[in-house]
């Protein structure tokens, strides 16, 4: 039937889903790339490092403002329209970032990178919805979600490479490239037809809109939790990197191939989700939050072992991965007919959690040490596991769905 996600509507659209997952690997790749430039564009702008990193802090701010109000003012719009659309800005900016000689305006244009991002990720998440019954969910987001995995193994390393060898610029006009040709795929890739949840979006204003996601508590839920475990995900990751330098006198690059093990993790679960669907979202959502209290609170001890800490973030990579595929799947079926509100709130909850978690990991790592983050980090991980398994929260109602 047309313009109705069946279980293997994604199957029959191979180019479509190829174009999805592409779309996440190449804006995804911008937050974990600025980290390694930030070096060479602190250098080409004549200034210091820490200044640089304000793009990153631009970036994501802009992503959590402008995924929530594009959500919503973009509800009526074709999702593909949407996220090509959001493609074409990307690309545009990282094209004219090349070209700028003020610190100033690169900055505005990384505002404008983050407000594409924020179009683009929760609407292919939405999307994903779309093109697939809830039971199967977890096998279509999970290869959609696998395009952070190949963003962290493939793209930023590319374009470390490149930035190290013809110039940072030429690092982003690539990525500005891979853009233009995934909208190109996405724009002429065969699609469903818009189905009965879509239409039904198109009718309700923006404040029905906002008080029926509002009032619906097993939305409130999902989001609230998806906010705790990125807060706690980047208060760890936040500090990783300069402690496992630290403590094994590392350079860059020995310090970059071991973050790559949680990219590995993340991987190996994305690509299998279809075991998360067999054993319910809602219950792998719970124990991989357990298991992340577990991870999290244990790998501030494992950065002085090489042996020990690889493997522990392969594991970190592969329960965080459990985690992103089934929230994401929950929060695509709460309220189906806002679906593309709900990402986009998801994504808007991520970067919330983020800032809210920041003041205190900071404050932690600064008194008594990485361990301590750590400890914040996995206790705060189990309080989300708490609050996700809790009766009253009804995540688990659209399971029987």
């Amino acid at each position: 039937m047309p313009g109705v996600a069946g279980p293997t509507s994604a199957d029959r659209y191979p180019l479509l889903l190829a174009g999805l997952t592409a779309a996440v690997a190449t804006v995804g790749a911008t937050i974990f790339a600025i980290s390694p430039l930030l070096s060479d564009i602190a250098a080409a702008f004549g200034i210091a490092p820490a200044r640089a990193g304000r793009l990153i802090g631009v970036y994501s701010l802009s992503m959590a403002i402008v995924a929530p109000t594009v959500g919503l003012l973009a509800r009526r719009l074709p999702r593909a329209r949407v996220i090509v659309a959001g493609l074409l800005l990307f690309a545009l900016v990282w094209l004219l970032a090349g070209w700028t000689r003020r610190f100033d305006a690169l900055l505005a244009l990384t505002l404008l990178a983050g407000a594409a991002t924020g179009a683009v990720i929760p609407a292919t998440y939405a999307y994903a919805g779309d093109l697939s019954s809830f039971a199967h969910r977890g096998q279509v987001m999970g290869r959609i979600v696998s395009g952070w995995s190949i963003a962290i193994l493939l793209v930023v390393p590319l374009m470390a490479i490149a930035s190290q060898t013809i110039g940072w610029q030429a690092a982003f006009g690539a990525l500005a490239a891979a853009a233009l040709l995934t909208a190109a795929l996405l724009a002429f890739a065969p699609r469903p037809g818009p189905g009965a949840a879509s239409s039904a979006a198109a009718e309700l204003p923006v404040g029905p809109s906002l008080r029926r996601v509002a009032s619906h508590r097993a939305t409130l839920v999902v989001l609230a939790v998806n906010g705790i475990d990125m807060g706690a995900f980047y208060a760890v990751y936040a500090f990783l990197g300069s402690e496992m330098r630290r403590a094994n006198d590392w350079g860059a690059a020995p310090a970059g191939m071991a973050i790559a093990a949680y990219g590995v993790g993340l991987l190996i679960v994305t690509l299998n989700g279809r075991l998360i669907d067999r054993f319910g979202k809602t219950r792998s959502a719970v124990a991989s939050l357990a298991a992340l209290g577990l991870v999290l609170s244990g790998l501030p001890w494992l950065v002085g072992t090489p042996a020990l800490l690889v493997p522990g973030l392969i594991a970190w990579g592969c329960v965080q991965g459990v985690f992103f595929t089934a929230i994401t799947s929950l929060a695509t079926e709460q309220i189906p007919e806002l679906r593309g509100v709900v990402t986009a709130m998801l994504s808007g909850a991520t970067y919330f959690g983020v800032t809210l978690f920041s003041p205190p990991a900071v404050l932690l790592f600064e008194r008594f040490g990485f361990p301590a983050v750590g400890a914040f980090a996995g206790l705060a991980s189990l309080a989300g596991a708490a609050l996700l398994a809790w009766p009253g929260a009804r995540v688990a109602a659209v399971e029987g769905r």
